[in-house]
């Protein structure tokens, strides 16, 4: 393509061989300090969100039923038991990860598993954080079962809400044989699938999209409760540099929790004075660890690297499909680079 955005045609040949040894360059540059630190990043991320009065404020931005209720209703009333964090297996034929003596327990703790990052090597694949949550009804209670996923980034190579659908469909399924049998499918309970995305370009930070099942009256007048489809939702929040200024509380909550702008102090300041957070030692050490092992802050290094490489090559008539193979990153963030340098080109 052309500086226009415009295929530009004739032999790229030349081209490709001044830049045969980018792609070995750009490898040895774009490393990850230590994946340890990655994991543990991680491990810190999904302790903090996890907190019921993390996980409440999310609950009300992200779901009509908790809308006309404080945070702090829905963490007392609403969330019960304890979350629990990568423990249950995504995919049908994989095992649900037993417990370990070495696994925290106490007052206010979070059950988990301190050897996370194993899974990313055997390749099973957990749930971040599954918990269910209740409302009042005039026919008793009624259970929602939620799955919370944190995503590094919201261009990951494939459509989060694709991904989000398969997750809530398998909530759904895995219910036969301990909520529902046989032909009770009237037992079936509403799952839904959060996914808060962290870093995100700042054409889609701070936003909140849902997708639902809704139905469509094709000819007459009947109409099905909504309980007996509304079954299945997937809320995508994009965090990023503009969700610290948004007028969604739980945007900016977890936009100056995932920041590489704010200071420990800072972060602290925002959950005790501005979110109304009481913050025990264990959740104050998972936000020191956040800041000391901070992701974004790997990734930012990296993303910046690459989107350097990606402008030089461009310059030397590389295509975004090119650069977008060279750099290892997703065709839409080459993409989104330079429909930001355009702007800012305008400007």
């Amino acid at each position: 393509m052309d500086s226009s955005g415009q295929e530009a045609t004739g032999d790229f040949s030349e081209k490709k061989k001044a830049t045969v040894s980018v792609p070995s360059e750009l490898a040895q540059n774009l490393k990850v300090a230590d994946e340890n630190a990655a994991f543990k990043y991680d491990e810190s991320a999904r302790n903090i969100v996890a907190q019921k009065s993390v996980l409440a404020y999310v609950l009300k931005s992200a779901l009509d039923e908790y809308a006309e209720y404080t945070v702090q209703e829905i963490a007392e009333r609403f969330i019960e038991g304890e979350p629990e964090l990568r423990k249950v297996a995504v995919h049908q034929d994989h095992p649900d990860r037993k417990d370990t003596p070495d696994m925290m327990s106490g007052d206010d703790k979070i059950e988990g598993d301190p050897t996370a990052d194993k899974s990313q090597r055997d390749g099973t694949v957990y749930f971040d954080i599954r918990f269910t949550a209740v409302l009042p009804s005039d026919g008793g209670r009624i259970e929602i079962l939620i799955n919370c996923e944190i995503q590094n980034r919201d261009t990951p190579g494939y459509p989060i809400p694709k991904r989000g659908i398969y997750y809530t469909a398998r909530m759904i399924s895995s219910q036969r044989g301990t909520i529902f049998n046989d032909q009770e499918y009237g037992k079936i309970k509403k799952c839904v699938s959060i996914w808060l995305c962290e870093d995100t370009a700042d054409t889609r930070s701070d936003t909140i999209n849902r997708y639902s099942f809704t139905e469509e009256c094709l000819r007459g007048n009947f109409q099905e409760e909504k309980k007996d489809y509304d079954l299945m939702a997937v809320v995508v929040l994009r965090l990023g540099h503009r969700g610290e200024e948004s007028e969604d509380n739980a945007i900016r909550l977890l936009s100056k929790m995932f920041s590489t702008n704010l200071s420990y102090e800072d972060k602290l300041d925002a959950l005790q004075n501005e979110f109304k957070i009481r913050v025990n030692k264990e959740m104050s050490e998972e936000v020191q660890s956040m800041c000391n092992l901070s992701m974004g802050v790997l990734n930012k290094g990296k993303m910046e690297q690459a989107k350097a490489m990606a402008y030089r090559l461009r310059e030397k008539g590389m295509s975004c499909e090119e650069i977008a193979d060279v750099a290892e990153v997703d065709l839409d963030t080459v993409r989104d680079w330079f429909a930001e340098r355009e702007e800012m080109l305008v400007k």
